[in-house]
């Protein structure tokens, strides 16, 4: 895990413990302390640096795919123009297709009557000539000749013979009649069958039209969907991508805040051990002790151990200065030893964490509790419970982040509890 500022802790601790007759310590392992923090600080940093990259990566790629959402846009409403426009002209067509149907329509209800009137008149025609044609058999061939014989004078036979030649006329007349009527007829049936096929096509092109009508206006709305959904996806991508790069900047700058302080309490550090060389006071550091701690949960196994790994949440290479337990949510934390709680902290890469000084400049820090069960500056016994297990700050799933420091400086806590002593080799 990347560590809290514990460095800074101890040397607060160091007043706390000077009353209770521990030893505090050196202000040359509270600089080694800070320089340690300082390290796993700037690799957080530059984790943090590669992913604000990575982010304005991202909002780039989103403000491209939103000029290309754009472009996209463009041409959707230029096809939903097309699509309206083919619509409206296919509409006209079928408009105009349903006119000329109308009308085809009417001129063959008018030319079906006419046709009726002159089948009527030349019914009638017929029945004339009929008539003549029955009056000249039944007088015979002669009759003609006998009506003009039969005049008494020649005015008679005068008025006998203008009567005969009307009579030969009319009938000659009528027959004409018959044969115009005939042919008249035969032509309206003609035109009336030319009007009932144009009448057909006009409704058949009319139908044509009207279902491109229909399958342009299906396409305008389909664009008009698109146009919709493209805008929705240009400003969906460039608010996604400028959330991410703003939840990376904050972090970032969290992490130069952070770096900052540490630098400053380093420089105080530098000071404190050069003024106290200068007076000859500063303490020879402590000897590894020897002896034993409890271990601090019970009944629970060591999981990842100390030194070089992979951050497992950001994915950087970092320094593992302490242990990890594993153990489900709430399970209690016992004290690894007696001594006095220096320092509190919540929130941070370790979320709620306790650190303790014991004696002999050991100090032991339990992270990423869910609680704490103490106060700063509250005496602890050997397995009083400190706290309980949880998974605040940096953390990927319940458990233990156990650490052990002799005179500020990392060392591997499994050397308190039967393995080889030794400093963090990181």
């Amino acid at each position: 895990m990347v560590p809290s500022r514990t460095g800074i802790a101890v040397s607060l601790a160091c007043a706390l413990m000077a009353s209770a007759g521990l030893v505090a310590p050196t202000h040359a392992a509270d600089l080694g302390e800070i320089k340690s923090e300082q390290s796993q600080v700037q690799l957080s940093l530059k984790s943090t640096t590669q992913a604000l990259g990575k982010a304005n990566t991202k909002l780039q790629k989103a403000v491209n795919a939103a000029a290309k959402a754009q472009r996209s846009l463009v041409q959707a409403k230029i096809l939903k123009k097309a699509a309206l426009r083919e619509s409206k002209e296919a509409s006209a067509v079928a408009d105009s297709a349903r006119v000329d149907s109308e009308y085809a329509k009417s001129s063959l209800i008018l030319g079906t009557r006419a046709l009726t009137r002159l089948e009527r008149k030349l019914d009638a025609q017929r029945a004339d000539i009929e008539d003549v044609a029955r009056a000249v058999y039944q007088q015979g061939p002669l009759n003609e000749v006998a009506i003009l014989m039969s005049a008494q004078d020649p005015a008679d036979f005068t008025a006998r013979m203008v009567a005969v030649n009307y009579v030969s006329r009319e009938q000659q007349s009528m027959e004409r009649v018959i044969l115009v009527s005939s042919a008249d007829a035969e032509m309206q049936e003609v035109k009336l069958t030319a009007l009932s096929e144009k009448a057909t096509t006009a409704q058949a092109q009319a139908d044509r039209e009207l279902r491109k009508s229909r399958v342009a206006l299906t396409a305008a709305k389909k664009q008009q969907r698109a146009v919709v959904q493209l805008r929705k996806d240009k400003r969906q991508a460039v608010k996604s991508a400028k959330k991410y790069k703003g939840k990376i900047k904050n972090r970032y700058e969290r992490l130069k805040r952070e770096e900052r302080k540490l630098k400053l309490a380093a420089r105080k550090a530098v000071a404190a051990a050069r003024e106290a060389a200068a007076q000859g006071t500063a303490p020879q550091n402590a000897q590894s002790p020897s002896g034993s701690l409890v271990w601090p949960l019970p009944g629970r196994s060591r999981g990842g151990g100390v030194g070089p790994r992979i951050h497992p949440i950001y994915g950087h290479n970092s320094c593992h200065t302490g242990i990890d337990i594993g153990a489900p949510s709430g399970t209690k934390v016992q004290a690894a030893d007696q001594g006095s709680v220096a320092t509190i902290t919540r929130g941070g890469p370790y979320g709620n964490a306790v650190l303790v000084v014991h004696s002999g400049g050991l100090t032991t820090f339990y992270a990423h509790l869910s609680s704490t069960s103490v106060k700063v500056g509250q005496s602890l016994n050997r397995g009083q419970e400190v706290g309980k297990v949880g998974s605040t700050g940096w953390s990927t799933g319940p458990h233990l982040h156990f650490e052990t420091r002799l005179d500020g400086t990392p060392y591997d806590p499994m050397g308190w509890y039967g393995a080889a002593m030794r400093a963090v080799p990181c």
